[in-house]
């Protein structure tokens, strides 16, 4: 009984692996012309002492968060100002 089962439905399993439907896919192609802007960085060279230079840069470093930090608190200050005019 199982073995004609089998036989019956097995050719349509295979059939309908057979059957591919091909889709046709448009694509289109867009071309964009972009400027590219190079900079060239300034690297300084390796000092005598690396410990000092490195001292240097990282100070350097935090002067600049510190300053982008006190910026935006000033902007939250000046919106907390509008907001409460």
């Amino acid at each position: 009984m199982i073995i004609i089962l089998v036989l019956l439905i097995a050719p349509s399993i295979v059939i309908g692996q057979a059957q591919t439907n091909t889709t046709k896919n448009k694509i289109e192609t867009v071309t964009s012309i972009s400027k590219i802007e190079i900079s060239i960085k300034k690297i300084e060279p390796i000092s005598a002492n690396p410990k000092v230079q490195s001292n240097n840069f990282n100070h350097k470093k935090s002067n600049e968060l510190i300053s982008i930090k006190s910026y935006i608190r000033s902007l939250q200050l000046k919106r907390k100002e509008t907001v409460v005019c």
